[in-house]
């Protein structure tokens, strides 16, 4: 498995058009991006002039659209553009199998082809396998070990069909390969990008209180009950950057809400519900140190919150779990506390508490480790390059 170098090259700036500003004939391709969906999903555009203003950080999806000259096939792309058949199977099964069918139909008039989820990759991965046509998509995966994933590549081995596959966990990579059947030299670990323009130390006083930020996965009742009785504030910020295709957050983060609510809430804590970024940023900047209390399991969930605390020159609390392992190392940017141990986590954040210098010293060393290896741009340029390939052809079909 090949590393994201923190020296890859820039890659060229390409404005952003809608696919008739560009020209198209029979040598000319438009490269596509497959990107999660959801209901009231911003525009690119609306992206862009968010970013352009500070209004939020830079969407990783955009940026290597630019990159690559690409097509978004988004929520408004599918709505307002996609082919009859795509919209059709999107009424009739959803939104996700709609975009497998429009990134399908478009297979032999796209160049480079990249998807940004399993749920979307894989199954149109296996179309390819069937069709014997197209075999170098990459796939920004998240979660390969779940059975509903992994029996696309054991036993479809549909990974035949898939130029490179990127994870920002090296566990889930190391499934793929030990477990999955899928080819190492397939396998490339980019770390989790973060925008570090948006995301930097504030000029604001730090208040005595700590945040917990995110939704998946999180042990919101263990960090409460490590709470009980600690002379601190705590804000959980509960919510996501990518919602399900419903989009509605009340009932996207119910379940989580109803699970923290229920762990005897002290009037030292307060939930809050799908914080906008400059909100986030300032919970960030406002907390001595951030906990991400997580639930056990083999994929990295609450990379992104660790990185954006890390980037904001905090300290991290964070559950070991066996796939977040990738990021912080115990003692340096934060400190590890096993899964499910109340007295372990209240033990880390006494220290932390008792040790403010501490504390700000693992946040310079977590802000230098953003600045040195999760840089947003180091990550486009090494996704882009393997979309690129040195030797592949921009569309082609390929015999299985």
């Amino acid at each position: 498995m090949r590393g994201c170098s923190a020296g890859a090259p820039k890659p060229k700036q390409l404005p952003l058009q809608l696919a008739q500003d560009w020209p198209m004939d029979d040598k000319t391709y438009r490269s596509l991006l497959l990107v999660p969906t959801w209901a009231g999903q911003e525009s690119c555009a609306a992206l862009e002039r968010m970013a352009a203003v500070g209004a939020a950080p830079r969407t990783d999806y955009v940026e290597l659209a630019r990159a690559l000259g690409a097509e978004i096939i988004d929520m408004r792309f599918m709505t307002e553009r996609a082919t009859r058949t795509a919209r059709m199977v999107a009424r009739c099964t959803g939104i996700s199998l709609g975009q497998v069918v429009e990134g399908f139909l478009r297979r032999d008039r796209c160049g480079h082809l990249v998807v940004k989820a399993d749920r979307l990759g894989l199954p149109l991965a296996l179309l390819f396998k069937l069709t014997r046509s197209r075999r170098d998509m990459v796939l920004i995966s998240a979660w390969l070990s779940p059975p509903k994933n992994a029996v696309f590549l054991w036993p479809l081995k549909a990974h035949s069909h898939i130029g490179e596959i990127t994870s920002s966990s090296s566990v889930q990579l190391e499934v793929a390969a030990s477990r999955l059947g899928v080819p190492r030299e397939k396998l490339h670990h980019a770390l989790q990008p973060v925008d570090e323009r948006f995301w930097h130390p504030v000029d604001e006083p730090v208040e005595n209180m700590i945040c917990s930020v995110g939704s998946e996965r999180r042990d919101y009742p263990t960090l409460l009950e490590a709470l009980q009785g600690l002379r601190v504030r705590a804000e959980l910020a509960v919510g996501s950057t990518v919602l399900r295709p419903a989009g509605d957050p009340s009932a996207e983060f119910a379940v989580t809400s109803r699970q923290t609510a229920g762990g005897a809430l002290s009037p030292n804590v307060r939930v809050r519900q799908q914080v906008n970024a400059q909100d986030l940023r300032r919970l960030y900047a406002r907390s001595r140190f951030v906990v991400i209390p997580l639930l056990d399991g083999d994929v990295d969930v609450g990379v992104t919150s660790i990185c954006e605390a890390m980037a904001m020159g905090k300290a991290v609390v964070v559950t070991r779990t066996r796939g977040q392992v990738d990021v912080i190392r115990d003692g340096e940017q934060g400190i590890y506390v096993p899964p499910g141990d109340p007295r372990a986590l209240r033990a880390a954040l006494e220290y932390l508490l008792s040790h403010p210098a501490e504390a700000e010293r693992m946040g310079r060393v977590g802000r230098a480790l953003i600045e040195a290896r999760h840089r947003l741009d180091t990550w486009v340029a090494l996704v882009a390059g393997l979309a690129r390939g040195p030797d592949r052809p921009r569309a082609t079909r390929a015999s299985a």
